[in-house]
């Protein structure tokens, strides 16, 4: 059995290519915008040092993901916002009572990533300290998920955080619903990359673009879309990690930075805006 690390990246919430391109809208030559900085494939100890050198130059982080062998991908943006905290190498239980201690100080989760399975799964997650309905849940099965996505959108809640993990033949969902002020929204799950390219144009044409993205054990994908009106954005899939770090680099070119890293077996997702 893998021995996990459990490390408190920020003690307190309170604290301070060959691959095929989903969907591209036209993207700015030239974009303003805050300051940001993306890392991806870093091991635990490489995570850690990350986050103490991004805190200590104002950064906060916006999506986090871990992926097997625990190897850690988030982006940060420099700016003021709310409190924030991170943690890295949690189990289940961690992670649990992570959570019931956040909320005790009126935080919640806004990012949410797993992998492995059962009670050696590997959770990661940023907190914030904000206000507003919300729930989170870990270790749903397919219909699960599908269940309190349902619950959700007749609560008028919408999924603003997702990952899948487990194994090839027990894929389970991690999934954080919160307030949903942007408009009309749809999620998709278990999609093969073929199916979720056709979902993409067909979401496309209706006006939606991909605003969360997951890999999960078994090739598959999750999306949530919405209808936004944003026109500048990306979204790749089925890509290795050199093959990201190229998309990486053609779109920072083009004034575009990703908002969403996912990967699992050696396989990326992303979406750049």
């Amino acid at each position: 059995m893998r021995t996990k690390r459990k490390i408190a990246v920020v003690a307190s919430v309170v604290a301070g290519l060959a691959a095929p391109a989903v969907a591209v809208a036209p993207a700015a030559t030239a974009q303003t915008g805050p300051a940001w900085y993306a890392y991806h494939n870093a091991s635990p100890a490489k995570s850690v040092a990350h986050v103490k050198t991004l805190k200590s130059r104002g950064y906060r982080p916006i999506t986090v993901n871990v992926s097997d062998g625990e190897r850690y991908a988030a982006v940060w943006v420099k700016g003021s916002g709310p409190e924030w905290g991170i943690w890295q190498g949690m189990s289940p239980a961690d992670f649990q009572a992570k959570f019931d201690g956040a909320m005790k100080q009126g935080a919640q989760p806004i990012s949410v990533s797993a992998t492995g399975s059962g009670s050696s799964a590997v959770f990661t997650a940023i907190w914030e300290k904000r206000r507003g309905a919300f729930y989170t849940k870990h270790g749903l099965t397919p219909a699960q998920f599908a269940a309190y996505n349902k619950k959700a959108t007749a609560q008028g809640l919408a999924l603003s955080s997702v990952d899948a993990y487990g194994s090839p033949g027990d894929i389970r969902y991690v999934g954080v619903w919160t307030t949903n002020s942007g408009g009309a929204w749809y999620y998709t799950y278990g999609l093969s990359p073929q199916r979720h390219k056709a979902a993409a144009e067909e979401k496309k044409a209706k006006g939606y673009r991909p605003v969360k993205v997951a890999v999960a054990p078994d090739g598959t994908y999750t999306a949530v879309w919405r209808k936004d009106g944003r026109k500048s954005w990306a979204h790749y899939v089925d890509m290795s990690a050199s093959g990201y770090q190229q998309r990486f680099d053609t779109f920072k070119s083009r004034g575009l930075h990703p908002v969403q890293v996912s990967a699992e077996n050696g396989k990326y997702a992303a979406i750049w805006e």
